[in-house]
């Protein structure tokens, strides 16, 4: 900032100037023609994470006698319009009427100018100079080098008359004052006074900067960054309001103030804080209706970001709507329980429970079967229970139904068991269809240890070739083949090779789908290799229509990027810390050093160790870009080095991962190569049929 310093130590000169020139006048206020008490002052406007501020901000300027620490003896708080890259010019002292004090710099010593912008940390203190000639501006407040106390001032002679030609007096006499007056050691520049006693003036703890549309008033505080700016806890003994930001019209609601809590979290991503802010405001609901009403909604924003609903509001009669995805813990309590349906088989007794209880189930027409032992009842067309067994071509039970074929439950073991010994496609361990919109041919649960669904023979579920399993859908929101698992271990799917085949296999010839979507969290425990890869996000500026693409950044090394800001002290030093495992982790490190908002000369001067690194510039107080890489040299990386360039394996040679790049047909792809039977069961099954394959 030599810029800045060289601006105002011209205007400080003339400041003394002025300072001496008014030390010889009266002591009356400043007339129009004469030199305003004004410093120029320019900065750069930067926020906590060092970027510039454009556009306005609100910039509080202080002066203090230390370099750090201790009350600031002057301060006052500008709006001021910087430029694209954040640089500033303004008056320091344009905000009050008689400027900057003349008594700050009549002692002599040093002076220090500290910069708070928005309210973030204070910039480091520059020290305030003065021009050369403005120097002798000082002799101006001495008399052959000694202060004005040292000397009585002139006044009236008084006149000692003799015994003899005693005259009266003519001096009138002075009435003693009726009230004691009001004394003070001196106060502090923005401190509103406190009667301490009746007749003794000493600091309050209010204080007030700016005047006018910028007055804030602070109390606790010297450096207030909004219009009432409270540090301490608060009781307030009466109603708290929030009112309305205004009245409401046929057109449009108006919504409350709003309450405002921040909190701050540290982004590990990023390296740096960010602020939480979480709103609560009254909104209007069904505005210029007779049924008009409100809510109190809870908005949040990251950072400087614009508030948005979460979806958590509570209406006027104290409903609660929560945002989507709310659950609740822990066991419920149930109210009523009904079986609706007009055929239903049984009737629930013990119904409402209000806390805890038993339900019971009655059959509404007990089923009897005199003639068959253990048979499976059904109903009629009339809706009568009918004994006999359930058969189908299929052996078991078939329907194009909205239910299901058949479902089985047990509570240990299999909850469905089949075993073929045929050699054949339609010779199936178990096998189901179903046409309805929603269901599932075959359905299994088990909650204890054992299979929901097993099959045993040529196939063990539904499959041919080398597929155990084939699941197809033409239905939209559908799955070919679902699992679920509510194990702490396990797997809702499972696939096992023990060969050169791949275990898992998905494609997609071009149908507009994927090959396969992960919605979740995924764990790779080996090497991920890819052709390209990417980020894809909700595009930030238009997120309901667009999507914003990033490609990742590929190395032939496993290289890790680490980068930060950091600023240089006094003496153009500064530490970077790293964490602990950072060497351990990483091996041949790299620099890169870039000086930020001045020219300056920036070096590492000490690599890498004991977890940290030191940069040296030849300017005091320099923002510094680093950015460092390293190697992995961790167990894993040591024992499974990517290799540059590898020879394709003999299986391989002639085929391509995507041969139609180099104009070669599809039976070229090293997919199908490996998958011959994909296409057959994609075209063969896709549509099975029962009949005489026995399906």
């Amino acid at each position: 900032m030599s810029f800045a310093r060289c601006a105002f130590a011209i205007c400080l000169g003339s400041l003394l100037v002025c300072s001496s020139l008014s030390a010889q006048q009266s002591n009356s206020s400043v007339s129009a023609g004469s030199v305003p008490r004004l410093v120029n002052f320019s900065g750069n406007a930067t926020d906590a994470q060092g970027k510039s501020v454009t556009g306005t901000a609100g910039v509080t300027f202080a002066i203090y006698k230390d370099q750090s620490g201790g009350g600031p003896l002057w301060l006052e708080t500008q709006t001021v319009r910087t430029d694209s890259k954040g640089n500033y010019t303004v008056q320091l002292g344009a905000t009050q009427p008689e400027g900057i004090p003349l008594d700050l710099f009549s002692s002599g010593e040093a002076r220090w100018l500290g910069v708070r912008v928005n309210g973030t940390e204070e910039q480091p203190r520059v020290l305030l100079l003065s021009v050369p000639y403005a120097l002798k501006a000082a002799d101006a407040q001495t008399l052959g080098g000694l202060p004005a106390s040292a000397f009585m001032l002139a006044g009236a002679v008084p006149v000692v008359s003799s015994p003899g030609n005693a005259a009266p007096a003519d001096t009138p006499s002075v009435a003693p004052p009726t009230t004691s007056d009001v004394t003070t050691t001196g106060g502090t520049v923005n401190a509103l006074p406190l009667f301490s006693t009746a007749t003794s003036i000493q600091n309050s703890a209010v204080t007030q900067t700016g005047t006018g549309a910028t007055a804030r008033i602070g109390i606790g505080t010297t450096a207030p960054v909004t219009t009432l700016d409270i540090k301490g806890g608060e009781t307030v003994r009466g109603q708290l309001t929030l009112p309305a930001l205004g009245t409401a019209t046929s057109t449009a609601g108006k919504n409350s103030q709003a309450l405002k809590l921040i909190a701050s979290s540290y982004n590990k991503g990023t390296g740096s804080a960010v602020n939480q802010n979480f709103l609560w405001q009254a909104e209007p609901v069904n505005n210029d209706t007779a049924s008009a009403s409100g809510t109190l909604n809870l908005l949040h924003a990251v950072g400087s970001n614009t508030p948005a609903e979460t979806g958590l509001k509570i209406a006027s009669s104290g409903h609660i709507t929560f945002a989507s995805g709310q659950t609740f813990p822990g066991a419920g309590t149930v109210s009523s329980v009904a079986l609706s349906a007009p055929n239903s088989d049984f009737t629930v007794s013990g119904s409402p429970i209000t806390g805890s209880g038993t339900l019971g189930l009655n059959w509404t027409v007990a089923p009897t079967n005199s003639d068959v032992a253990n048979a499976i009842v059904k109903r009629d067309s009339s809706g009568s229970f009918a004994a006999g067994a359930i058969t189908s071509s299929l052996g078991i039970a078939s329907s194009v139904g909205s239910g299901s074929a058949v479902a089985a439950y047990t509570g240990s073991g299999s909850a469905l068991y089949g075993s073929s010994t045929g050699t054949g496609t339609g010779n199936n361990g178990v096998y189901g269809i179903t046409t309805a919109t929603a269901g599932s041919g075959v359905v299994g649960i088990n909650n204890n240890g054992g299979l929901g669904v097993y099959g045993s023979g040529n196939t063990g579920v539904y499959g041919t070739g080398a597929y155990g399993v084939y699941g197809s859908s033409s239905s939209n929101n559908a799955a070919g083949v679902r699992g679920d698992t509510g194990a702490t271990q396990g797997a809702g799917v499972w696939a096992y090779s023990s060969t050169v085949s791949d275990a898992l296999f998905a494609e997609n010839n071009g149908g507009g789908g994927l090959a396969g979507e992960f919605s979740g969290d995924v764990d790779v425990a080996g090497n991920l290799s890819k052709s390209s890869g990417s980020f894809k996000i909700d595009h930030p500026l238009d997120p309901a229509n667009k999507y914003l693409y990033h490609s990742f950044v590929e190395s032939p090394d496993m290289k890790n990027i680490y980068d930060g800001k950091v600023t240089t002290d006094a003496q153009g030093n500064a530490v970077v810390t790293l964490p602990e495992w950072f060497e351990a982790l990483n091996r041949d490190f790299r620099y890169q050093l870039t000086v930020i908002g001045q020219f300056a000369q920036a070096i590492v001067s000490a690599e890498v160790s004991n977890h940290q690194f030191s940069i040296k510039t030849d300017k005091p107080y320099v923002k510094v870009s680093w950015q460092v890489t390293g190697i992995r040299q961790d167990a894993w990386a040591n024992a499974h080095r990517i290799p540059v360039e590898q020879p394709k394996a003999t299986r391989d040679r002639g085929l391509y991962l995507h041969p139609e790049l180099f104009g070669a047909p599809h039976n070229k792809s090293i997919a199908a190569a490996h998958h011959p039977e994909g296409q057959k069961i994609s075209q063969n099954l896709q549509q099975p049929t029962r009949g005489a394959t026995g399906k």
